[in-house]
């Protein structure tokens, strides 16, 4: 096998880059490094890479760079001119949100009654819905799920908004709530607790939730009743 040994190669005419018409292969173990940086044409594929101060993949004459494995950001990462952002987990976003197009939220559906089913899992949805009439009073207890508390996933200052809707009757309302399984001091809109159901539609309970220190929040809730 040949071997070339130089210090650095250009083209002929002494004021550009040598074009590899074969390609190039690097012999495993072997990094590519440099103090400027390193570019890589999409149309190819690449691993391992280390450049300083930046590596780039590039789009060329109208393709896209792809990565097929895996992608681990630890500093910064800006997101220009992005049609669709696909995510899973949580999404923080400190500049502000402007969104264009439907926003969904996810509902929790219960075939059931509240007064039967008293746990409010903020990770099902922040909108509950139960469609078989209630009978009863109840204290729902907001919670993130059965082995995660609220107080263990919001900072002090935050804030979230929990709506629970029941299929109405006069006798089924709900005059308090508890979080993580403790009672909590409603603050209700109008000053007085609901006494009573409505008689027929749906009966909307809106809860905002701040948390002020440890295990301590700050409720205010209200009862829309859609009967007449």
């Amino acid at each position: 096998m040949s071997e070339i040994r130089v210090n650095k190669v250009i083209d002929e005419a002494g004021t550009g880059a040598v074009e590899l018409t074969q390609g190039a292969t690097l012999p495993s173990g072997k990094t590519i490094s440099g103090s400027g940086t390193i570019a890589v044409n999409s149309s190819g594929t690449a691993a391992g890479l280390t450049g300083t101060p930046n590596i780039v993949v590039g789009s060329v004459q109208g393709t896209t760079g792809t990565f097929s494995g895996n992608v681990s950001v630890g500093g910064t990462l800006t997101y220009e001119d992005v049609t669709n952002v696909d995510s899973v987990g949580i999404v923080t976003a400190r500049a502000g949100v402007d969104l264009n197009g439907t926003l969904r939220e996810k509902t929790n559906v219960v075939a059931g009654k509240l007064s039967d089913n008293l746990n409010i899992d903020t990770a099902n949805g922040m909108v509950h819905l139960f469609t078989t009439q209630e009978t009863t009073t109840s204290t729902p207890n907001i919670r993130v799920n059965g082995s995660t508390s609220l107080n263990s996933v919001m900072a002090i200052g935050e804030t979230i908004s929990v709506t629970l809707i029941t299929t109405a009757a006069a006798g089924g309302y709900s005059a308090e709530l508890t979080i993580d399984g403790n009672a909590v001091t409603e603050n209700w809109t109008g000053g007085t607790a609901p006494a009573a159901g409505g008689s027929s539609g749906v009966d909307v309970y809106a809860y905002t939730i701040i948390k002020t220190a440890d295990a301590t929040f700050t409720v205010i809730a209200s009862l829309t009743k859609t009967s007449v």
